[in-house]
């Protein structure tokens, strides 16, 4: 692979294939009309067409095939199409091809995927989301998956995880709440935000400075869903559990106060007792304690309930309206009221007026969001801070399009097919800067960097056959949750009695268990103090085998519905996975090619080939090993990202090129670095799309010509074919550098910017 640090002679490449902007206007130029527009499509192209007249708007040409092609997999299912699928949609000779393929695409897995990205990203869905609950992002993962490929309508998908309560196993969409676990307040500044396009984050502390909001407002939106608890819960065998222990409390503070603190006040003598009971170590009191702690530990983010938690205004609430930790009763921030006093559950109908089609912002929310999401730029400027100053460019095209939405009560599929299918969409891209803070009168979509996911992705399919439906997370993660399900049951299932029993029984096998640790975690803690490095490291050690010895004591007494496999069917069922949905995942990738010792001592034996035909064939038996061996270290990730790890660590390909993190509300980076240059200029990548295992270099080693070489890299890479003019510089290249040339144009359209782009 070239290294451009290091030469300058592929400089000649790059800058033949850097005069695509006249390739593609010329494309667009060439553009044909667009059948088969449906009648709301057309209601769109006259109301963006009224606006062009109205501000003396010139309108882009229409795009060609080939760039719709390209631009219309990057949008729906965020990668570039494969060659096949390229094949399949040039040699087609039906009028309405375009049509088709949006309908293909918006019902596809590859759609799924790239929009799980997207809600990923709002939602802010992450490893462990945030910590612990590896289980519970997981299931929520999966359902946010399950819900868009069964294209569950969005007014439902939001009331689904606005009200979400439940286990994990039932309902993966408590994840909505396990992500702001132990902040309520935040939760609903979340939810305002991304579902009704307002920030109420700063009327949480004074009066909003810039908008209508007061701090009461939000501290009543905030009532709502204050007492959602994603921390603990609460279940029978609990409840009798901490009144057993409480009990026990009871009689050992009354014992510890006749003992040591008979002359004190009633009350300090009291507290006293209590504080030395905390504070003894292996008492029964403490060993039950902690064995209820230790045997809920795998399941703590398992579940979402209610408590009776209040919400009161904080200690320095300073307006007239009320006083300083007064309760609060929920409220409406607009709309229709809701009667809090006279509903069955606060939180559902929560849910369900923020869902509701009368609600003065939701559907505009949506409307526009997805819009953006199509078009680059908002009809309104802002997705999630609608203020009096929100600028909006078209107001009767919006006031239409929410109808749109409401009539095809919150389906984004058909509304997202209805945008894709305008002649506004098939327009070539508008690629001068937007100013920020002016109206955008859609002459064309914005041209637009691809994000992460979408550079990823299409490496991926250049990679591995079929990426949309390889899942190699899938089994492992149904496992988890399943064992989850499990732990749950073996605990409540017991009777009181028998549960009561058991927790005695955990608390005398661990007492020796727990001596030991607290000896060791003495010595750790002056390791760390000492800053003894290799002591820290094997005390680190000896304290995680005790913990695996007493999780392993635990799990013999207590978790006794502990199986292999379990019930994947139900569990898949429950998270909305339908099984003719996953008859197509595939879990593994095929294997590696590479020469094996017994075919190669064959050949070197093989009296009918020649001394060069054996070295001939050594040198490539070595290579293949070399390629059979880079391409199994890279095969553990490549998945498309939506499969991976979420966010994916520091480093990788994905953060580089400025993946979100997901701890704030769409936080990519779509700017451009000298990281992400460097891995394109100086990476693995071009190398991996060579490598003969990869689909890509599959299809160059079925090339026999020069030419058809060419083509295949052209197509593959652009979508397109290339012109005379790139033909005859490419065809030099090859035959001043021979295979290597090959390696040389791989790379140079690596680097481009249609390469990078959605043109």
């Amino acid at each position: 692979m070239p290294n451009l640090l290091c030469k300058t002679e592929h400089w000649s490449v790059i800058s033949t294939l850097t005069s695509i902007a006249a390739v593609v206007i010329s494309s667009a130029l060439n553009a044909a009309e667009s059948p088969g527009l449906t009648a709301a499509s057309n209601k769109i192209d006259v109301l963006v067409a009224k606006a062009y007249k109205e501000h003396k708007i010139t309108p882009n040409p229409e795009i060609g095939n080939d760039i719709f092609l390209r631009r219309i997999y990057l949008d729906i299912i965020g990668r570039i199409p494969s060659l096949t699928e390229a094949q399949a949609f040039n040699e087609s000779k039906e009028e309405d091809k375009r049509s088709r393929l949006i309908d293909r695409l918006l019902s596809s897995e590859g759609f799924v995927s790239h929009n799980y990205n997207y809600w990923a990203d709002v939602l802010r869905i992450n490893s462990r989301l945030g910590g612990g609950a590896t289980e519970a992002e997981a299931a929520y993962r999966l359902w946010v998956k399950s819900a868009l490929r069964a294209n569950k309508p969005y007014d439902q998908f939001v009331k689904d995880l606005v009200s979400a309560r439940g286990h994990l196993w039932d309902n993966g969409a408590i994840g909505y709440y396990q992500r702001d676990r132990g902040m309520p307040l935040d939760n609903m500044s979340n939810t305002v935000r991304i579902f009704l396009g307002t920030r109420l984050e700063c009327a949480q502390c004074h009066n909003h400075p810039f908008d209508k909001w007061t701090q009461m407002d939000y501290f009543k939106m905030a009532a709502f869903s204050y007492n959602v608890d994603a921390n603990r819960y609460q279940t029978d065998n609990r409840d009798a559990f901490n009144k057993h222990i409480r009990e026990i409390a009871r009689e050992q503070t009354a014992k510890l106060v006749k003992e040591k603190y008979a002359d004190m006040d009633k009350r300090e003598a009291q507290r006293k007792a209590q504080k030395d009971l905390r504070g003894k170590k292996n008492t029964e009191y403490t060993l039950m304690r902690r064995a209820s702690t230790d045997l809920y530990r795998p399941i703590r983010y398992t579940s979402v309930g209610q408590n009776k938690r209040k919400l009161l205004l904080p200690h320095d609430y300073q307006y007239d309206d009320a006083k300083p930790k007064s309760k609060v009763t929920a409220a409406a921030m607009f709309g229709n009221e809701i009667d809090s006093d006279n509903v069955d559950d606060q939180v559902d109908a929560y849910a369900a007026w923020m869902t509701s089609p009368d609600n003065p912002t939701f559907t505009r929310v949506i409307a526009n969001r997805l819009w953006k999401r199509v078009f680059g730029e908002g009809i309104l400027n802002s997705v999630d801070e609608l203020t009096q100053q929100t600028i909006n460019s078209n107001p009767e095209l919006m006031t239409y399009l929410e109808g749109l939405m409401r009539e095809s009560n919150y389906d984004m599929r058909e509304y997202l097919q209805t945008l894709y299918n305008t002649k506004t969409y098939q327009r070539a891209a508008y690629s001068e800067e937007i100013v920020a803070g002016t109206p955008y009168y859609f002459p064309g979509p914005a041209l637009r960097r691809m994000s992460a996911e979408q550079v990823w992705d299409s490496l991926i399919v250049m990679l591995i056959d079929d990426p949309d439906h390889y899942q190699p997370r899938l089994e492992s993660d149904l496992n988890s949750i399943e064992r989850q399900k499990q732990i749950y049951e073996s605990l409540e299932e017991r009777d009181s009695d028998d549960y009561l029993a058991m927790v005695k029984e955990i608390a005398k096998v661990t007492k020796t268990i727990n001596v030991r640790e607290e000896k060791l975690r003495e010595r750790y803690q002056k390791a760390r103090e000492d800053e003894d490095t290799e002591n820290i490291r094997s005390l680190g050690k000896e304290l995680s085998k005790l913990r695996k010895e007493s999780y392993d004591k635990i799990s013999e007494i207590a978790y006794n519905k502990l199986s292999k496999g379990g019930e994947t069917q139900q569990m898949m069922a429950n998270l909305g996975m339908t099984s003719s949905a996953m008859n197509e995942v595939k879990m593994k990738l095929p294997k590696t090619k590479a020469i094996g010792k017994k075919e190669y001592k064959q050949a070197m034996k093989n009296p009918n080939l020649s001394k060069a035909e054996k070295q001939a064939f050594a040198v490539k038996a070595r290579e293949m090993q070399v390629d059979a061996k880079n391409w199994s270290r890279a095969m553990r990730e490549m998945a498309r990202a939506s499969e991976l790890q979420s966010p994916a660590r520091r480093g990788h390909f994905l953060r580089e090129f400025g993946q979100s993190d997901r701890e704030t509300i769409e936080n990519a980076n779509w700017g451009a670095s000298v990281p992400q240059a460097l891995n394109l200029l100086n990476g693995p990548t071009a190398e991996m799309l060579r490598n003969v295992n990869s689909v890509f270099g599959q299809e160059l080693e079925k090339a026999k010509t020069a030419e058809d070489k060419i083509n295949t890299i052209y197509m593959a890479m652009l979508t397109r074919k290339p012109t005379e003019s790139e033909m005859k510089s490419l065809l030099t290249e090859v035959e001043s550098n021979g295979e290597q040339g090959y390696d040389n144009i791989v790379w140079a359209l690596l680097n481009t910017q249609q390469f990078i782009f959605v043109l």
